[in-house]
């Protein structure tokens, strides 16, 4: 070994790798010892030591098994190595303990055994500490073996919460939130935190679609708005975003939803459909730790809809045909083919996380750096979702005053996605083949739908995307009580689209096409300047006074580019639009847009003995969304809450351990109005065109204006008020909180207006509707240790909510769900949900002609084995009128429920999620056209001549009428996830590990639904966000099924 002016830490290190010996010391030891250097060959490794220690203060001593003490040679204290172990009340091991050397910076961290072992002077004292349990100090003494029990933090009502701009005590907050632990998302194999939320807590309502990459829609106590965006802002250490695919959820310590306003007022603008804050970790005290997770499994689809097979199929498109006196189509004796779409379109796919993550701090200094990898390739074949990311979140106490850090996360995205089979898969027929002998792809002659096959095999539709979020800060106390901080939060994000779709020549059909290649790019930037200041004091230990008072100012700004050509080259390396034919290049299609907005927010929270809490929050917004008249709103909110069980007349009565009510009210706006109302240029279309002159009406290229604006576009505003009532009983192992809300938010709709030249859409968004959602919560949770090896917990949530138009000025009509075929199934008018499905009342099935000729209200054509419609005017007609309002997508209640167990090292944990009251409307059912598949118990229980009593209509290729016939129940309950896992003791390891845990895991494995498509959970029409299209199934991605096993591992 040969090294020359190194630190002495550096030389043990060295040692330690070339020999058996371990060395142990106090970090400060060697402080200050100068450099040294060493030359040895083929020596004892004591000999080499004592040489390097000769002109340093520094001895040794050597123990069991070459374990080596450095301690300081003359030393009127001597070092001393001390062992222990850390537990709960029940005997339980804590592991995480974070163990402080009082009055020094040297500390050590609890494995996952519970164990440590550090060496202290013999007059130490040690400060233990962990996340919900009481702080304790130790005096060593003579003592060599310590076993120290922690004991739980005195009340749940002491849990620090989130709050936004800062922490309180739970007892403190007067207004509703949610804390979820990221250790409950972390064990979910779902990309997002948003997913890992349902069923987690009452008041959130979590729509997924299982197509790799997407973000789950979140609905936090209803839908407020009937046109725009419904989900709530998501904001992540400080830095506000919508989008949080990019972040690791095993680097996520806790999530806090911000229910009500009197929590989220203190983000006004931005918060009208709730706040769902993200802390990640950070570095904790002591030397540095290891974490690496791990899992890899298989998706497959958890329930397919049964069609009708090739003969099946054959006998039903003949059947329809007859009664059109059409001839048939298929000799049933000379089928060929017989195609499961769903089989040859979809797969079993692969799911892949690794997670690595080192943590660590002094006194002075933390650190928490994080890297990770994500592979979902989806159950659609060629399709696949990546992620890398990585996180650094450091902080730097420069002096006792001063602090500094950041929170930085960085990810890389790219996703290869394919054209959404399962409508296609859903309706093409089984007769024809996926390929024919020549290679040709199958497609039947006449057949309003494509081969998905073919859709995914002549498109690549690459996405890559780099986002860079977080933010900075320092911290200035520059006296006691009283902290400024100042922060610079920014989010960038670019993304690259290239979607090529491949030439091709068929030889059964007329439709070819060249290649054509579209390329799309563009950034958005967001930053955020933001500076506050906290005075917190507490006079004559009764009164405590938290005042925050700050500034912000923040801009988002975007930009896209989109262009397309015809005839590029096959070749990968060539798809570029200098190789398309010049001819077919479009107009590159360019938008921007820049939002400013400034802020300034003050909180007050003033709390009386620990028994009485007052809040209030006030902030004033400005947004350069809104004309200079409408530019600032004020928003605000007021809330107390009365912790009964530190009453004096509390003290003796033995059934509640903790009583608490809350209430609160207040304001919030939002500034992300729908259309393009809010552009200060309307959106303008080069693509128009005019017609002028005589009888031939020449047509003239124009501009179009896309959308008009409303010069008086203000606030969507929502007011609510929140009342709650939080207890604990039998020894704090029940916990119960029970909540009443009731909010309205005044949004904005479309208003058609008289057409007029130059306009496309003929309307414009106007304020001129009511919403309201109304409610109770229910959250009870249940926690108990039997003994020292076996603890549970059970907890349950529950959610009734009423979704209701109060008012829409000037009776204006919501209808929307547009359908394929040209009908619309809801609509939105006072007194019913958002959304309402407006169809045909469906009485029954023509039996006969003679029953057909019989009733004067039917459709023109209406022939038996029809529908029968209900003629609810009277007026001898089927027409609008006759429509009648069933249900909407909005539920009535939805539930989760949680359970799980620790004995000894094995743990098991299952997670549940419901909800009920809503209805579906099954669009890809309706809007069945021409010869369409038809599903398997349409075809076997339809109505024929000998089956005249059946439920089902006859075959027929006709439209349909959008009826209640269509109409499904959305009720589900689903298992979300079952894990179960072992903890292998660390003594059985000798190679760093502290902890080492192996699990089996399945998500969404059962579902128990009514409806007969493949999901109940339903993101929109097309994906669209928008209350009015809400519930219409048209062969959505649907959730899968997922088998994983993986590893949590620590070192």
């Amino acid at each position: 070994m040969h090294i020359k002016s190194a630190d002495i830490k550096k030389v043990l290190a060295a040692i330690e790798k070339k020999s058996s010996y371990r060395f142990l010391y106090n970090q400060s030891l060697l402080e200050s010892s100068p450099k040294v250097s060493v030359s040895a060959v083929d020596e004892e490794v004591l000999t080499v030591l004592n040489r390097l220690l000769e002109n340093t203060s520094l001895a040794y001593e050597v123990v069991e098994n070459n374990l080596v003490v450095l301690k300081q040679a003359n030393s009127i204290f001597q070092d001393k190595r001390v062992k222990g172990r850390v537990t709960d009340e029940s005997g339980v091991p804590v592991p995480g303990v974070a163990i402080r050397i009082k009055g020094t910076t040297n500390g050590t961290v609890t494995d996952g055994d519970g164990n440590f072992d550090l060496i202290v002077p013999e007059d130490a004292v040690l400060m233990l500490s962990s996340l919900g349990f009481a702080s304790r100090e130790i005096a060593v003494g003579e003592q060599t073996t310590i076993h120290v029990t922690l004991t739980a933090s005195n009340t749940q009502l002491e849990q620090v919460v989130v709050v936004g701009y800062g922490t309180l005590r739970r007892s403190q907050v007067v207004g509703s939130v949610a804390k979820i632990d990221g250790k409950e998302l972390a064990r979910q194999p779902v990309l997002t935190a948003a997913q890992g939320l349902q069923g987690k807590a009452s008041g959130i309502q979590v729509i997924s679609s299982g197509a790799p990459g997407s973000q789950p829609q979140v609905r936090i106590r209803g839908t407020n708005t009937v046109s725009g965006d419904a989900n709530p802002v998501y904001v992540v250490d400080g830095v506000i975003t919508d989008n949080i695919t990019g972040i690791n959820n095993a680097d996520i310590e806790s999530i806090e939803v911000l229910k009500d306003a009197a929590s989220q007022a203190i983000y006004g603008s931005r918060a009208a459909n709730g706040v769902v804050l993200i802390t990640t970790k950070k570095g904790r005290l002591g030397k540095m730790k290891i974490d690496f997770n791990s899992y890899v499994g298989l998706k497959s689809m958890t329930s397919k809809v049964k069609m009708a097979d090739a003969q099946t199929y054959a006998q039903y498109t003949n059947e329809a045909r007859g009664y059109d006196n059409q001839p048939p189509m298929f000799g049933l004796d000379t089928l060929q083919y017989n195609t499961d779409w769903f089989d040859e379109a979809t797969r079993n796919g692969m799911i892949q996380n690794y997670s690595l993550s080192l943590s660590g701090g002094t006194e002075k200094t933390s650190y928490y750096f994080s890297t990770g990898y994500f592979n979902d390739e989806g159950i659609v074949r060629n399709e696949n979702f990546e992620r890398v990311n990585f996180r650094l979140n450091n902080s730097y106490k420069i002096a006792p005053f001063l602090e500094f850090g950041h929170n930085i996360n960085f990810s890389i995205t790219r996703s290869n996605d394919k054209p959404n089979p399962f409508n296609d898969a859903y309706r093409n027929a089984p007769t024809t083949p996926v390929r024919f002998p020549d290679g040709d792809y199958g497609l039947l002659v006449g057949l309003s739908v494509g081969n998905p096959v073919k859709a995914n095999e002549l498109v690549d539709n690459t996405n890559k995307g780099t986002r860079l979020q977080g933010d900075v800060y320092t911290i200035i106390r520059p006296v006691e009580h009283l902290s400024l901080r100042s922060s610079f939060s920014f989010n960038r994000n670019n993304y690259d689209i290239l979607n090529y779709s491949y030439a091709y020549t068929p030889v059964h059909t007329n439709d070819d096409r060249l290649s054509s290649l579209s390329v799309e790019n563009g950034n958005s930037f967001y930053y955020n300047l933001d500076n506050n200041a906290t005075y917190n004091r507490t006079f004559s230990n009764i009164h405590e006074v938290i005042a925050t008072a700050g500034y912000s100012a923040e801009r988002t700004k975007g930009f896209q580019l989109r262009a397309t050509g015809d005839n590029v080259p096959a070749a990968s390396n060539l798809w570029y639009l200098a190789y398309a034919d010049p001819g077919s290049l479009e107009i590159p299609v360019n938008r921007g847009s820049l939002v400013n907005r400034a802020s300034l927010y003050g909180r007050l929270t003033y709390t009386f003995d620990k028994r009485y809490n007052f809040s209030g929050v006030l902030r004033r917004d400005g947004s350069s969304n809104f004309p200079a008249n409408n530019k600032w709103g004020t928003f605000y909110s007021a809330g107390a809450s009365w912790v009964i069980s530190q009453e004096r007349f509390m003290a003796d009565q033995r059934i509640f351990d903790e009583l608490r009510l809350r209430v609160g009210y207040g304001k919030l706006g939002n500034d992300r109005v729908p259309g393009g109302s809010l552009s200060n240029v309307n959106p303008v279309s080069q693509a128009g065109n005019y017609w002028f002159g005589g009888g031939g009406y020449d047509i003239v290229p124009g501009i179009t204006i896309n959308q008009l604006r409303d010069a008086q576009v203000s606030w969507e505003e929502t007011k609510g008020v929140d009342a709650g009532l939080e207890f604990s009983v039998l020894r704090r192992r029940l916990s119960v909180e029970a909540t009443y809300y009731n909010k309205v938010s005044n949004v904005y709709i479309p208003v058609t207006l008289v057409a007029l030249a130059g306009d496309n859409d003929n309307s414009v968004y106007s304020r001129a509707a009511d919403v309201s959602n109304k409610g109770v919560e229910l959250n009870l949770n249940w926690k108990d240790k039997v003994n020292g090896h076996f603890s549970y917990f059970a907890g349950f949530n529950i959610t009734f909510n009423r979704n209701n138009v109060e008012n829409v000025k000037g009776a204006l009509q919501l209808r929307g769900g547009s359908l394929s075929n040209g009908e619309i199934v809801t609509y939105t008018v006072p007194g019913r949900e958002i959304g309402s499905f407006w169809v045909y009342e469906v009485a029954g099935i023509f039996k006969t002609q003679e029953e057909v000729d019989a009733t004067a209200a039917k459709i023109t054509g209406s022939k038996p084995g029809d529908f029968i419609y209900t003629d609810v005017n009277k007026d001898g007609m089927i027409t609008d009128l006759d429509r009648v309002f069933v249900g909407s997508y909005q539920p009535k209640t939805y539930f989760g429920l949680n359970a799980g167990f620790t004995w000894k090292n094995l743990d098991l944990s299952i997670d549940c999620y419901g909800n009920y009251g809503n209805k579906i409307y099954n669009g890809k059912k309706a809007v069945r056209i021409g010869n369409d598949n038809i599903e398997l118990a349409r075809a076997e229980g339809r109505w024929t001549p000998d089956n005249i009593n059946a439920t089902v209509p006859r075959a027929s290729n006709t439209i349909p009428k959008p009826s209640t016939y269509y109409v499904e129940s959305g009720d589900f309950f689903r298992i979300n996830n079952i894990t179960t896992g072992y903890n292998i003791p660390s003594r059985n390891w000798n190679i760093g590990i502290t902890s080492l845990r192996i699990f089996a895991s399945t998500q969404n494995p059962v579902i128990f639904k009514q409806f007969s498509g493949f999901t109940p959970e339903l993101p929109g029409l097309s994906g669209s966000n928008n209350g009015i299209h809400s519930g219409i199934e048209l062969g959505i991605y649907p959730v899968s099924t997922t088998y994983m096993f993986g590893i949590n591992a620590s070192f």
